[in-house]
């Protein structure tokens, strides 16, 4: 191995001043807390504070921001809100996702109203389950430009009294049957009603 001159040793010993200038470190039985420093996956971490059982809170240089606990996080806040205050917490991303997952557990919203709103112009809300969708409600209102249902299998329709409206023209219905029956009960019924409209004029004359 070749040796270092003494200017090499100089240019080490100044460029590891310069981190030792930057780096901090205090380590305490449990926990550690250590800035400006490389990490494996994240880039420099300007702070992070990390425990024996490694949780912690950690802040990187690149933007991000890491917050673990090995069993549960809680969250609490609005004690002393009042009716005026508008909001007590709120995660707020200005551009990306969010995304909240329960992998094996449930998903719980609650709230005295909850509100589902897609801001984009062409923004859709979608709701997807693997078995059923229920919907439990005293009265249950759907106002939009178009509405679809449509059912591979059984759709039942059920109330103490059903009303079907259109407002520019005729209710239709129709089953699967119908496009082989259809032509002829279709010429059948206007033929019975040009016959019964002929027979009209005659008894009138």
């Amino acid at each position: 191995m070749s040796k270092l001159s003494e200017d090499q040793v100089k240019q080490i010993r100044a460029e590891f001043q310069d981190l030792m200038e930057d780096y901090f470190a205090m380590r305490r039985p449990g926990f550690n807390i250590e800035s400006n420093y490389e990490t494996a996956g994240h880039g420099k971490a300007e702070f992070a504070v990390s425990t024996d059982t490694n949780q912690g809170l950690h802040f990187y240089q690149s933007g991000n921001s890491k917050y673990y606990a090995n069993k549960s996080i809680e969250l609490y806040s609005g004690k002393n809100a009042s009716d005026d205050d508008v909001m007590t917490i709120v995660l707020d991303a200005n551009n990306g996702n969010i995304k909240i997952t329960a992998h094996t557990g449930d998903l719980i919203l609650q709230g005295a109203n909850v509100k589902i709103e897609a801001l984009d112009a062409d923004g859709d809300v979608s709701i997807k389950s693997q078995k059923t969708v229920t919907v439990t409600a005293p009265e249950f209102n759907v106002d939009s430009t178009k509405t679809n249902l449509s059912s591979t299998s059984d759709m039942l329709l059920n109330a103490g009294s059903l009303s079907l409206y259109s407002e520019t023209g005729s209710v239709m219905s129709a089953s699967g049957q119908e496009p082989i029956i259809a032509p002829s009960l279709l010429q059948s019924i206007i033929n019975f009603a040009e016959k019964a409209k002929t027979l009209g004029r005659t008894l009138g004359e």
